[in-house]
């Protein structure tokens, strides 16, 4: 799971909602080892400040939420992550396009899950970061993209099904106040105004529809196509 998924789903209130509706229990949860020390400081930083109305995040609440959460990092990778960790740092360093990157996080979390499965096939990545999956789908390592198909689920994805398993009228009490959290979701849920229910699922959906043309067969096949 990643940092971006973790800040949004706790802000929303939707995490263990989240995992209820994936059918996920917190022990086979990893996350980066850098999250609670890269947000822990924010925390600490925003403690002695005033508090700032344009906060997008309740970093507290995410820290609290994964605070037993198994980490990951580089440092203690076995060679066969080592290898598809550099093989994804190399390809963004030498990509001449700004939006064709993979960040570092991500690249460990993908590294970690390939690994996994090519074991088993139950492993899955939960991430916000639609560049990457982007610029993991230019890459053409198809054997890293065969590892990864259809096991990747975006945050449009997971808050449609938090709506199919709880009820529209409550994943919107949840997701319209605290909307500034993330711009797309803003503009699905209701910018100035709330959005109806066949009006989110409809932008959803397209959404979600966008991301599989252009990252092929990494998401996970809900909806059903």
């Amino acid at each position: 799971m990643d940092n971006d998924i973790i800040l949004k789903i706790a802000t929303y209130d939707l995490f263990n909602d989240t995992l209820q509706s994936l059918d996920i229990e917190e022990n086979q949860i990893y996350i980066l080892d850098t999250f609670k020390y890269k947000f822990g400081q924010k925390n600490q930083r925003r403690r002695g400040n005033k508090s700032n109305n344009s906060e997008k995040y309740d970093i507290k609440k995410a820290l609290d939420i994964t605070k037993n959460y198994q980490t990951i990092s580089e440092r203690n990778f076995s060679d066969s992550k080592l290898d598809i960790y550099t093989r994804l740092i190399n390809y963004s360093q030498i990509s001449q396009h700004p939006k064709n990157k993979i960040d570092q996080g991500e690249a460990i979390l993908i590294s970690y899950i390939c690994s996994l499965n090519q074991q088993e096939n139950d492993n899955y990545l939960l991430t916000g970061d639609k560049r990457c999956l982007r610029a993991l789908t230019n890459s053409e390592m198809t054997d890293i993209l065969e590892l990864l198909q259809g096991r990747v689920w975006c945050l449009e994805q997971l808050i449609l099904r938090n709506i199919e398993h709880f009820g529209f009228n409550l994943i919107q009490s949840k997701i319209y106040p605290k909307r500034d959290c993330d711009t797309n979701l803003k503009l699905i849920f209701g910018y100035s105004e709330p959005a109806s229910e066949n009006m989110v699922k409809q932008s959803l959906n397209s959404e979600i529809r966008k991301l599989k043309r252009e990252t092929r067969n990494l998401l996970y096949p809900y909806p059903d196509d």
